[in-house]
């Protein structure tokens, strides 16, 4: 199937799906459903030398025509993250559908039982490979519908992402999507989310995504609209905008357990030049790494510490570095790397201590049990 066709089906299809969904369960089953029905904002095609990739993203508590976006990538592991390997924990064999899960390395779940502990899903296969994640059949039409995917230092949680290959016909592509969304329950429909009641639903952010707009907003803009959202997700207590330190973070935040994150932006924003004008910031992973290590030097000397404890009243003792990217950015393994898509998701997700005891059933690929 040819790039073109490929946008063509996917835009049709799942505009058809998700208004159809929008002007039905709300109203007609809104008692029957679990939560709060959310949706995604945006279609990401792309386009590899062997592989078609199709991807929903952005969280928004209404349905909107979803705004297309296509792009290209050089290997369908470039576009996931993915590390090289030749043990991927999962090999995704021909319609395989992976829903609600976590797929994880054994360090990227361990990473995550340590940053977002209320992240892990229903179901967590993780594998004792060699860092590698997924493994795609060429023709395959798995599918992963709300998934966490957590590797090393990068995590991503995906709306809904099928890769098939490009040598796939589109009315077979077209019948499978069929088969998908009517083989899934009524009242979950493929490529929803339903979420428990929320104070955060009500707040602007989600009424659009990361991608909307940035370009007029500064970082302190950004900051102050989204704090309740970065508060959730990092289970923080205070968050600290742009402090007067030497190289300026972006924020630091204080969490519940007394850490500290000193985090980077690495979206595309303004920043105010000293001349007072807006102008467009860096936005790449390299250079959100290079000021993260500028701070984090900054945070290994005593006096510095004293400094920003007296100024803001926190005591920064061997941080966390987070850099926040936009969904499809090329990430690092440097830092600790997370997309606002999964930001969004995380600020969503109960917290451990309200979850019933077992309700996680773990999985381990590549050893004996």
């Amino acid at each position: 199937m040819k790039p073109t066709e490929f946008v063509k089906v996917n835009s049709q299809f799942w505009g058809d799906h998700l208004k159809s969904v929008s002007e039905h369960l709300p109203t007609s089953h809104s008692r029957e459903l679990a939560g709060t029905l959310v949706y995604p904002r945006q279609l990401v095609l792309t386009e590899t030398p062997d592989w078609n990739i199709l991807e929903l993203t952005g969280v928004s508590r209404e349905y909107r025509s979803l705004e297309v976006r296509r792009q290209k990538a050089a290997s369908i592991d470039e576009y996931f993250a993915d590390a090289k390997g030749s043990r991927p924990v999962l090999i995704l064999h021909d319609e395989d559908v992976y829903q609600d899960a976590t797929i994880a390395t054994e360090a990227g779940r361990k990473a995550l039982g340590t940053r977002f502990p209320g992240a892990l899903g229903e179901r967590e296969l993780v594998g004792t490979g060699d860092g590698k994640l997924l493994q795609f059949a060429p023709g395959n039409y798995s599918a992963l519908h709300r998934v966490l995917l957590a590797s090393g230092e990068r995590v991503h949680w995906t709306f809904l992402a099928i890769a098939i290959h490009r040598s796939e016909p589109a009315d077979k592509y077209r019948a499978y999507l069929d088969s998908l969304v009517n083989s899934a329950p009524h009242l979950d429909p493929v490529g929803t989310l339903s979420v428990p009641p929320t104070e955060l639903l009500k707040s602007e952010p989600f009424g659009s995504t990361y991608l909307h707009g940035l370009h007029k907003t500064t970082v302190g803009e950004f900051l102050q609209q989204h704090e309740k959202i970065l508060l959730a997700a990092f289970d923080a207590t205070q968050l600290i905008r742009e402090p007067q330190l030497e190289g300026q973070p972006d924020f630091i935040l204080e969490r519940a357990d007394g850490s500290h994150i000193i985090g980077d932006l690495a979206l595309p924003l303004l920043e105010t030049a000293k001349d007072g004008k807006k102008r467009k910031r860096p936005t790449t992973a390299a250079d959100g790494v290079a000021r993260l290590t500028k701070y984090e030097q900054y945070f290994g000397s005593a006096e510095n510490r004293e400094f920003a404890k007296t100024k803001y009243g926190v005591e920064v003792t061997d941080p966390r570095k987070v850099l926040i990217v936009a969904g499809q950015e090329q990430t690092t393994d440097q830092v600790e790397t997370i997309d606002y898509d999964t930001i969004l998701r995380l600020a969503l997700t109960p917290k451990a201590a309200t979850k019933t005891s077992g309700i996680s059933s773990v999985t381990i690929l590549g050893q004996q049990s």
